[in-house]
């Protein structure tokens, strides 16, 4: 059932990272903060879970394990 490696759940969690320093020091108002907040939160579960639903939908897996 996972299709997120290692590696990638790295990046993402880096990824989301920088999305959240971001709404932090550019959201001016509260909605762009919120959606930057709701996209890293998006971004790290998937990381969290290994599972990635874009890639279930292509059949993409970036984990070494079946």
């Amino acid at each position: 059932m996972k299709n997120v490696g290692k590696k990638d759940a790295a990046i993402r969690y880096f990824l989301a990272a920088l999305i959240i320093a971001a709404a932090v020091y550019l959201g001016k108002d509260t909605v762009t903060k919120a959606i930057l907040f709701a996209v890293a939160v998006g971004i790290m579960l998937t990381a969290r879970y290994s599972f990635c639903p874009i890639y279930k939908v292509f059949g993409i897996k970036t984990n070494k394990k079946d």
